[in-house]
């Protein structure tokens, strides 16, 4: 009888031990695929939030460049008057291109002060400029602008096409900039006359294209300041005649 019961107790120790066996394995099971739903839930939601922020991002993209094209419309449409206005206020920025050379840079409002609308206290001598009348100063048919200042001279802006360029200016005291009109048409000149031994007049055509049409150049030299001058005009030798001559035509 003993026997017997110690057998019974066995079968049920080890039915008592599967059943935990098996439930402890499928509560495993469970729970991995709880973790790999969640898992596979937050990579949807990730993906989702990062096709989101892409779709942001192109319609972000796409909204800038709507607005830069919007913008570069209106400056293409605007007429020479108000690019030049455009350039004074500070809104857009002019090409500038040196005397001297092919060198350009960028040019933009804080390279001078508008005496119109600077106050005095604030005025810079040596930068301050004030508007001039228009002027076709490249023989095209089509005015050009002209800001002056009393340290350099002019400065000469072409405006068109959605575009500023200061094609003439002066770029020192050596190099002063005026414009004249001379044998039917106008000239840029650049003018060295407050340096000791010499007085120098050079003038330039531009096209409608801003390109160089025709120049020369005119003065005199006393380089040991003798109170003998040596005239010329280009590389030839003039006499004091000839050149008063040339002098009251050109200016």
């Amino acid at each position: 009888m003993k026997r017997r019961n110690k057998r019974i107790i066995s079968i049920i120790t080890i039915v008592v031990a599967l059943i935990l066996v098996v439930g402890c394995g499928a509560w495993f099971v469970l729970k991995n695929n709880t973790l790999d739903n969640s898992e596979n839930e937050i990579s949807t939601v990730e993906n989702n939030e990062n096709e989101s922020a892409k779709t942001e991002d192109v319609a972000t993209s796409e909204s800038e460049n709507t607005v830069n094209k919007d913008e570069q419309k209106d400056v293409n449409d605007m007429s020479p008057e108000e690019l030049f206005q455009a350039f004074c206020d500070g809104k857009i920025t002019a090409e500038a291109r040196s005397y001297y050379d092919d060198t350009t840079w960028t040019m933009d409002n804080t390279s001078f002060q508008l005496e119109e609308t600077t106050p005095e206290e604030d005025l810079d001598p040596t930068i301050a400029v004030k508007k001039l009348e228009p002027v076709d100063l490249d023989n095209d048919g089509e005015v050009e602008f002209v800001l002056e200042s009393a340290f350099y001279g002019d400065m000469c802006f072409d405006c068109k096409d959605g575009k500023v360029v200061c094609f003439a200016q002066g770029e020192g005291t050596a190099a002063m900039c005026s414009y004249t009109q001379y044998d039917g048409a106008y000239w840029i000149v650049h003018s060295d006359t407050t340096h000791a031994g010499r007085c120098t007049y050079e003038l330039t055509k531009f096209n409608g294209d801003l390109k160089v049409v025709d120049s020369f150049k005119f003065g005199w030299e006393d380089w040991e300041d003798t109170g003998v001058k040596t005239y010329y005009q280009d590389d030839n030798e003039i006499t004091e005649a000839d050149y008063e001559a040339l002098y009251d035509k050109v200016f």
